[in-house]
């Protein structure tokens, strides 16, 4: 049974640190203590929420493929005690895997191979079935926001379109239709099981010390094959802000060298359009073979490359990302942009404009702490309460690269973690695809 093993993010709530960063309304220097950071975050986050209504009226198509299916929803904590007394092998195994995972904090994607697993979890353990894929939840929560979104859907069943957004656009005849005007049609695929657990509630014999999923396969679904996202897209690449490539991890098995001929290809067509961030969002793959072959096969059709903290640990082993760590991956990868988010912070290396990329990484916390706090996507009005500030790493130059880091506003009992990565990666690329003015900030 291979599985990606994520790492525990860690966080250090007692420390002082120097903190420099540029809110939208201004300049913020040298913060050593928490109350202040507190204040100054929550000021830098309540000015966000006042200008995101310009930034979703200036916000240009983002292009969101390449990975969609429906997910089943369980809760950890529900269903271990479930498979763990039943009379099947296999569901006593992954009933273990899953209390071992959550009692560490480790979330992650795991392959299982079982095949009545579905069979048996929809029988045993009803599953809420809601829309799963990176590209899929960006796009989303784009659209929630106002801001303009095209996502790849080949497999378009009853059952896939049931969990669409009426309001998200898919390509048909040569134009973006929203999918409420889309006909069903084909027969529904596998679906992915996400098992959610909380921090503080127990599992087993142990508590979970975070909040967390753990996305479980049972088969290999693959990419999105719709030519007519492909051609639309292009089309429309000189009037879009970015484009996703995303969903490799589910070609598993399959033929995965095929599948990433067909997405670099299109990423180069984003690119020689003039796309400004054609963005490659990484995930937990079966083994780091398979990853690696799929960055290497992708190499010079993404600009901009983002991991969750397990994943960059176990992309470049050590411990917390230092500067220099980020910019080497960065330039190893071809890249002008690298990201990582983690529960209370994110931090990125790029070679663009620092304030951008500040305001990008705000925005993507943003997003991701509101549908954490609500248990869905949705605009954010306010932040909540409960949201704990972190200080993040010092900002620095290493050459022609700038480190820009932010505070998230983290909740350690969150009502969902499901797509919280995919939605930061949203509220980033609403900021980096936004068209330039002279002057502006």
């Amino acid at each position: 049974m291979p599985y990606h093993i994520g790492l525990l993010a860690a966080c250090h709530p007692g420390s002082s640190v120097s903190l420099r960063f540029s809110c939208l309304k201004g300049s913020v220097e040298a913060l050593t203590s928490r109350p202040m950071q507190e204040c100054r975050w929550h000021s830098g986050y309540a000015n966000l929420i006042a200008n995101l209504g310009e930034y979703v009226l200036r916000g240009r198509w983002t292009f969101c493929g390449l990975g969609v299916c429906v997910d089943a929803v369980l809760s950890v904590h529900d269903a271990v005690g479930v498979l763990l007394a039943s009379a099947e092998p296999p569901a006593r195994t992954l009933g273990q895997t899953l209390a071992c995972r959550a009692a560490a904090g480790i979330g992650g994607e795991i392959r299982v191979d079982w095949d009545a697993g579905p069979a048996w979890l929809d029988a045993a353990l009803p599953p809420r079935r809601v829309l799963g894929g990176t590209g899929a939840h960006a796009a989303r929560v784009l659209t929630l926001l106002g801001a303009p979104a095209l996502l790849a859907l080949g497999h378009r069943d009853a059952e896939q379109m049931a969990c669409l957004d009426g309001g998200i656009c898919l390509a048909e005849g040569g134009r973006p239709v929203p999918a409420r005007e889309v006909a069903p049609c084909g027969v529904p695929r596998p679906k992915i099981y996400i098992f959610e657990f909380t921090a503080g509630r127990p599992v087993g014999n142990a508590v979970a010390p975070r909040s967390s999923r753990i996305i479980v396969r049972f088969t290999d679904p693959g990419l999105e094959n719709d030519p007519e996202f492909e051609a639309l897209s292009t089309a429309l690449a000189p009037e879009a802000g970015a484009g996703v490539l995303s969903g490799f991890s589910a070609v598993g098995g399959g033929d995965l060298d095929g599948a990433v001929a067909r997405a670099r290809s299109l990423g180069l067509r984003w690119r020689a359009a003039g796309v400004p961030v054609v963005h490659l969002e990484m995930a937990g793959f079966d083994t780091p073979g398979l990853r690696d072959r799929t960055v290497a096969g992708l190499r010079g059709a993404f600009s901009s490359v983002g991991f969750s903290q397990s994943e960059y640990r176990a992309f470049v082993p050590g411990d917390a990302p230092e500067a220099a760590s980020i910019v080497a991956t960065a330039e190893r990868l071809g890249v002008d942009r690298l990201c990582i988010h983690a529960d209370a912070w994110a931090i990125a290396a790029t070679r663009g404009d620092p304030d951008r990329e500040r305001a990008a990484l705000m925005m993507g916390c943003l997003l991701a702490g509101t549908r954490a706090a609500q248990g869905r996507p949705a605009r954010p009005a306010a932040l909540d309460p409960a949201a704990q500030f972190e200080a993040p790493q010092d900002e620095s130059r290493v050459g022609p690269w700038s480190i820009v880091a932010c505070a998230a506003p983290f909740l350690p009992q969150p009502a969902t973690t499901l797509g919280l990565g995919d939605t930061f990666m949203a509220g980033c690329l609403l900021v980096l695809g936004q068209p330039r003015r002279p002057g502006a900030a």
